[in-house]
């Protein structure tokens, strides 16, 4: 299994992850990080964009292994 790192609501993360792992699975299971939601499985509603770089993407489009060395914030992080 590859291992990804990235950083996560400017915390330094990383794991391993099945190279199919979406983003959002990744943070919602790997990470606790429930906020980012999969709300419709068409990629439409927008409940889990993300800023990956500064820049939206969902989340649910997304491997994990894409975000490799990116800084990612989620709504978490937008909280705090």
């Amino acid at each position: 299994m590859p291992t990804v790192s990235m950083t996560v609501n400017g915390e330094s993360v990383s794991s391993e992850v099945e190279p199919r792992t979406l983003l959002v699975q990744y943070l919602r299971e790997n990470l606790g990080l429930t906020g980012t939601h999969v709300g419709c499985d068409t990629s439409q509603c927008g409940a889990c964009v993300v800023h990956v770089n500064g820049k939206s993407a969902k989340s649910c489009t997304m491997l994990a292994v894409q975000a490799e060395g990116s800084e990612v914030s989620t709504i978490e992080g937008l909280a705090d």
